[in-house]
C-alpha cells in the first residue's frame, strides 16, 4: 500500500490559510501530475514567523503531520527590511536536521503573495472584481506594495480573506512563473515535496 504525498504549510495571513491549499494543489496536478493531500496550513504571524524558536515550534508541529512522504512549506512574505537576499533568508530560516525528520522547504514571495497575483494579472480578468484592462506590471516583484497595486486594478478593495483563494485559483501558472522568480521558486517547492 503506497501512502500519499502530505504537504503541511505554514503561512502568515489569514488569507494565505486557504490560498496556499489552492495554489499547491494547482501546481502539482498542473506541472507534477501529483495530487497531495494538502494539510491545515499553520498559521504563524509576522512577527512569530521572524522568530526561529517560533518558527522551529511550528514546523515540528507540521512535520508531525507527514507520514511517509512530503514535507513542510514554509510561505512568508518578502517586503520586510531582513530581506536583502531570499536565498540566503530561506536558508537562515531552515531548521536543523536533527529536529525535524521531513524535508522543509522555504519560500520567500518577493515582495509579497499578491506580487504573483500581479505576474499574471492579465488571467485575473475573469473575476468580477478584476477590471478589463488588467495587465501585469513589467516586474511585478520590483516593489512593495502589491496590495496597492493590485487594488488599483480592481473595482472594489483588495481583502486577502475574500481575494486570495479565489485568485489563486484562476491565476495563470505559467504567466506567473514567467514572470516572477519568487513564483518560479514556490513551483520548484512543490516539486521537490512530491517527487
Amino acid at each position: 500500500m503506497t501512502t500519499s504525498v502530505v504537504i503541511a504549510p505554514i503561512v502568515e495571513g489569514h488569507g494565505e490559510v486557504k490560498a496556499v491549499r489552492e495554489l499547491i494543489s494547482r501546481i502539482a496536478s498542473n506541472y507534477f501530475e501529483s495530487w497531495p493531500v494538502i494539510a491545515q496550513p499553520f498559521r504563524l504571524d509576522s512577527a512569530k514567523m521572524r522568530k526561529p524558536e517560533e518558527l522551529a515550534r511550528a514546523i515540528r508541529f507540521q512535520s508531525a503531520r507527514v507520514e511517509g512522504r512530503g514535507g513542510v512549506l514554509v510561505l512568508r512574505d518578502g517586503d520586510d527590511s531582513d530581506i536583502t537576499c531570499p536565498i540566503e533568508l530561506a536558508a537562515a530560516m531552515k531548521p536543523d536536521s536533527a529536529i525535524v525528520t521531513v524535508p522543509v522547504e522555504i519560500v520567500i514571495a518577493r515582495q509579497e503573495y499578491e506580487a504573483w497575483f500581479l505576474a499574471a494579472a492579465e488571467s485575473l480578468r475573469v473575476h468580477s472584481a478584476v477590471r478589463d484592462d488588467a495587465v501585469a506590471p513589467k516586474d511585478p516583484e520590483a516593489k512593495r506594495g502589491a496590495k496597492s497595486q493590485l487594488e488599483a486594478m480592481m473595482v472594489e478593495s483588495y481583502k486577502e480573506t475574500l481575494h486570495q483563494a479565489k485568485f489563486s485559483a484562476i491565476i495563470d501558472l505559467h504567466s506567473a512563473c514567467e514572470r516572477s522568480r519568487s513564483f518560479r521558486r514556490m513551483v520548484h517547492a512543490v516539486e521537490l515535496l512530491v517527487s
